[in-house]
């Protein structure tokens, strides 16, 4: 399979003008939330994973991962979901973290206290799947 829209692998070189905040929903650029977009994917390159933070419109941080080639989309979306949640524990408590997630079968996973699968395990025993706080989950 051919992959279109990118010469590279995302996870080895993501860059602020390869996503839009106009396909987003409304609230995006709030400057009171801090939005991390994840994306596991899979090209002709490899396996990867990545996200970015947006905090005030600007592009704050970000984290990538080339993965196995035996490793599945599933896999990279569920590691991206919870090194994004590992980020966005360590923020301070009175900002609101939006997680956008393109894997909605990661984030079911990842809140299924009887999955089987181990990383989904890992997301689960994490803080925002098991209570109420500041960070917020949202399919994109």
């Amino acid at each position: 399979m051919k992959a279109t829209g990118w010469s590279i692998h995302p996870s080895e070189h993501l860059e602020p003008n390869q996503f839009s905040l106009e396909d987003g929903e409304a609230n995006i650029a709030r400057k009171d939330i801090i939005n991390i977009f994840t994306d596991g994917s899979k090209t002709e390159y490899g396996v990867g994973a990545a996200f970015c933070v947006l905090t005030n419109d600007i592009w704050a941080y970000q984290w990538s991962a080339k993965f196995n080639d035996n490793n599945t989309v599933f896999q990279a979306g569920l590691t991206v979901l919870h090194e994004a949640v590992i980020y966005a524990t360590h923020l301070p408590n009175h900002n609101t973290s939006k997680i956008h997630v393109d894997n909605r079968a990661s984030i079911m996973a990842s809140s299924n206290s009887k999955s089987t699968n181990k990383t989904a395990k890992k997301n689960f025993q994490n803080p925002p799947f098991k209570s109420k706080n500041n960070i917020r989950f949202f399919y994109a």
